[in-house]
Order: structure tokens, then C-alpha cells, then sequence
């Protein structure tokens, strides 16, 4: 069995955050607010003469409230030039109205949408009016013999992606240093506060960036980040400590002379004691195996110097330093498609529980295609963790529409059509539904998708896709926000709450 007595995810966030307390933290990049009864307008971001900004309709009541609308006028220059998650009319005064899906407020519950909008220099929080921002009957009903059987309400909105579940629901940012790292952009940082609950940095905690020298750690880039995560209420999982790539491997340690296996017990020792108690779990060892081989190991530089024995070590260093963080075991294609590296996995898990390494669960990173592998084969890898009695973390979800591999021509779609989307939406949702159905709530890690928005996704730039376009996450752009949610995030959020 894997390691017991460690953190268990809360069912709400620390610190009793609300969603209005995530939105309102966002006051460092110059979030202001006025509240109108059950209305809210805040300012998201401003710069010159342009501002971002966001309306929140909440019910208060104790009956659903049906077809909302919000009216608005400015007194000044400000004006709407891009609006989301809601119907505009109107060139000021505004009207705004619900789309399909966020028409019906449960009790208790709340609908925002958002918009960009120019200043004139002045930005301006105008009175809001409408049946819940004066307080009026939500849902006056007109008819005194109503229908026996009306229809069913519309799918209830989604105000927040990761209140529908009881484990964390992640994000993989670019941090620090990196081109459009979203701590310097507002809107990734809106839409992130919104819809999750963990972060992942994609590189800025690799071994690289963290350990560039034999005697020099540089945690800047990572504690930036992960101070923003937790004052916003989010939880990090931290990736990764040994990754064999070459362009993560520092120079220093791939020509190292001196004792290997003592040098890498301190860099996990070190990093993990920096973070221990500001990061939940941690990929300890991310893709180690190489199917190819008799022994399954990949013949990297840490399997060369020391064998098998440095991941066993990489585990037990990380837990005598943390011992409060859930350790996971990270690799791609071993979500079943790929039976002989999955059976690897499966070897190489089973040495380290039969030598009592503390390993908490496996992530499977789970780069799959729009039709490979199948729920049924996903789900029996789960499985087999699962009857480990490790943890199950989905660590780097996306979902591409085209497949360089198929038998069809490449690529398959050169737009994101209603047709395609619908397809990326069902198998978003088939695959959140197979981990629910699968893995136990107590040996649930998670789900991460690898990305916000497609247009940041590392599928675009790899030459086995030639430069097609894709579409494989949950928002679409432009690349400065404002974010909107795709039909895909509709498929995760229908299988968490079906």
C-alpha cells in the first residue's frame, strides 16, 4: 500500500475562500468593485484607455430565478467592444442577457460574464438595474394555470469549474521568466482564480531552472508562483524533480565526477524542504521507463550512474524532507493504448511497493487522441493503480482533434467546426466520467489539463504535426483574454456534475 497519514485534499478551499474572495484577491493587478443588491461590477485590469471588467448576477432567493438580465449605462466615455458569456444589446445603455446554458440560477448560486471595454481614461463602476439587482421578483410567473409538465430547466451554468468536485482540478501555467507567463497577464489570472483550484508550472520547476549550479538553487521564479496560488486560494503540484530530458538536465550534473547518488539525495532533499508545506504533491520521477528495454528503465544519465536504485532513493529523499506531500510516479502512454509500457509501469510500482518506497500514486499524464485509447482500456489502467491502493492523478490532460498517426490524412481538421467540438466535448467528458466511475474518491489525485487556452498549447509547436492548427483545451483566445469556455470545458463540467 502506498503511504498513509499524508494531507488529504479538502472538499472546500482553504481558509474558508469563496469564489467573490478569489475575485476580489485579484486587487494587485487593480481589481476594483461596487455591489448593486445581488449585482456586482468589477474591474478586472485597466491600462490606458481600455479596461476588462466583469458583471456577477447571484440569487439570493429561494426559487430558481430563469432568464436574468442586467441593464447598464455609462455616464461617461466608457464603452463595450467584446463581450462573453452573455447576449449584449444595446450601445449604452446595455442590456445583457443569458446564453443557453446560464439562463437558470439555482438558490444560493451565481452566473458571471465579462467584457472589454474602452475608458476614455476614466474608468467607470456604473449602477446596474434588472429584476435581481433591484430586488424584484426573479421569477414573476404570469400564467395562473401553469403547465402540468414544463420542461426540464436549462443545464445549470458553471461558475466555477472546480466546486464540482472534491479533489483538485488543475491548471499547467508558464511562469517567472517565460514568454506570457501568466502572472503577467490579468486575464489568465481571472480565468485561472474562476475555474481552478491547482496549479502545475510547466517548466519553471524542473530540474534546470531550479538547481542551475552544483551550489546554487534559484527559487525566485517557483515561490513567485506559488505565493500567488496560495494567497488565491490554490494549491501547487509540483513538477518535477528528476526528468531525464536533456535540455532540463543541468550541464553541470550531466559531467558531475563526485558521489551521484549523494548529490541527487541533496537536490531532492533541498528542493523539497524549500516548498515543504507550500506544495501539495510532487512528480518525484517523471518518464523513467523505456519499453523498449528488457528491464523496462530508460537509459538516462541518473539509470546509468546509479541503476534502478535513484528512483527508489528520489522517492524516499522526497518523503524524509515532506513528509506531508502525496508522491506521485509521472509518464506518458501508459493510460493502456500502449499494453507493453503500461505492464512497465505496472513492474516497476510493484518493486518499489514490495520495497516499502513511499510512493503515494501514478500519474498518467494522459496526452491521448480525440479516439485512442478507448474508455474501456483507460479505465482498466486505473484500475490497476487503484487495486495498489495508490492514488490516480490525471497530471497532463489534452485532447488534440487532429492525430498525425491515424489512418486518415493529416490533419484531419483544419477548423474547429460545430462537429468537432461537439466530439472534443464528448471525449473530455467521457474520459472525466471514466476516472469517476473508476478510481475511489480517497484515491482521487486530481485532474490537470496541460494549458488554458489552445493557442498555449505545447502540441502547436511539436514538427510531427507540420504546423497544422489545433484546438485541444478547454478556452479559447485571443491571446491576451479575454478566455472563453469552449464546449470541452461544458464536457468536464457535465461529467462532474452530471
Amino acid at each position: 500500500m502506498g503511504n498513509t497519514g499524508k494531507r488529504s485534499y479538502p472538499s472546500t478551499l482553504s481558509k474558508g475562500i469563496t469564489r467573490a474572495c478569489l475575485l476580489t484577491a485579484l486587487a494587485s493587478t487593480g481589481y476594483a468593485s461596487a455591489v448593486q443588491a445581488d449585482c456586482e461590477y468589477a474591474i478586472n485590469n485597466q491600462w490606458g484607455e481600455g479596461f476588462v471588467a466583469t458583471i456577477t448576477v447571484s440569487n439570493t432567493t429561494s426559487a430558481t430565478v430563469n432568464d436574468w438580465s442586467v441593464a447598464w449605462e455609462y455616464t461617461g466615455d466608457n464603452r463595450v467592444s467584446h463581450l462573453w458569456s452573455a447576449n449584449l444589446s444595446g450601445t449604452n445603455p446595455y442590456t445583457a442577457t443569458p446564453m443557453s446554458w446560464n439562463s437558470s440560477i439555482a438558490p444560493g448560486q451565481s452566473v458571471a460574464f465579462g467584457f472589454v471595454g474602452s475608458s476614455g481614461g476614466t474608468t467607470e463602476i456604473p449602477t446596474l438595474s434588472g429584476p435581481l439587482c433591484d430586488g424584484v421578483d426573479p421569477d414573476p410567473d404570469p400564467d395562473p394555470d401553469p403547465d402540468p409538465d414544463p420542461e426540464p430547466d436549462p443545464e445549470p451554468s458553471v461558475p466555477h469549474l472546480y466546486e464540482l468536485a472534491d479533489f483538485p482540478i488543475g491548471v499547467a501555467v508558464s511562469a517567472g521568466n517565460e514568454s506570457r507567463s501568466f502572472l503577467t497577464l490579468a486575464e489568465k489570472q481571472f480565468t485561472i482564480a474562476q475555474h481552478f483550484s491547482q496549479l502545475t508550472a510547466g517548466n519553471i520547476m524542473k530540474m534546470s531552472y531550479l538547481h542551475p549550479a552544483e551550489t546554487t538553487y534559484s527559487f525566485t521564479q517557483a515561490d513567485d508562483m506559488i505565493d500567488w496560488a496560495l494567497d488565491h486560494g490554490l494549491t501547487v503540484h509540483g513538477h518535477t524533480f528528476i526528468w531525464h530530458s536533456s535540455y532540463q538536465v543541468p550541464s553541470w550534473m550531466s559531467s558531475y565526477s563526485g558521489d551521484f547518488q549523494a548529490m541527487l539525495d541533496e537536490h531532492v532533499t533541498t528542493i523539497a524542504e524549500h516548498f515543504a508545506g507550500r506544495v501539495e504533491s510532487w512528480d518525484v520521477v517523471n518518464e523513467a521507463i523505456d519499453e523498449s528495454q528488457t528491464n523496462c528503465y530508460r537509459q538516462s544519465l541518473f539509470y546509468q550512474q546509479l541503476g534502478s536504485a535513484y528512483l527508489a532513493n528520489a522517492f524516499i529523499a522526497a518523503d524524509a524532507a515532506d513528509p506531508d506531500a502525496d508522491l506521485y510516479y509521472n509518464d506518458y502512454d501508459t493510460e493502456g493504448g500502449n499494453t507493453t509500457k503500461l505492464n512497465c509501469m505496472l513492474q516497476i510500482i510493484d518493486d518499489l511497493l514490495a520495497n516499502n518506497v513511499p510512493i503515494d500514486g501514478v500519474g498518467f499524464q494522459m496526452h491521448v487522441q480525440i479516439d485512442w485509447p478507448g474508455s474501456s482500456t483507460i479505465a482498466s489502467a486505473f484500475q490497476a493503480i487503484v487495486d495498489r491502493g495508490l492514488k490516480v492523478k490525471i497530471t497532463e490532460l489534452d485532447i488534440p482533434l487532429n492525430n498525425p498517426w491515424a489512418s486518415t490524412p493529416f490533419p484531419q481538421y483544419t477548423s474547429y467546426t460545430d462537429a468537432a467540438a461537439e466530439l472534443q466535448k464528448q471525449r473530455y467528458k467521457s474520459i472525466v466520467e471514466t476516472y469517476l466511475n473508476t478510481v475511489p474518491p480517497a484515491l482521487r489525485g486530481g485532474i490537470t489539463v496541460w494549458g488554458l487556452w489552445d493557442g498555449d498549447s505545447w502540441l502547436l509547436d511539436l514538427s510531427s504535426r507540420a504546423g497544422a492548427d489545433d484546438w485541444p483545451l478547454l478556452f479559447t483566445g485571443p491571446a491576451d483574454g479575454p478566455y472563453e469556455a469552449k464546449p470541452s470545458f461544458d464536457g468536464v463540467a457535465e461529467a462532474l456534475d452530471p
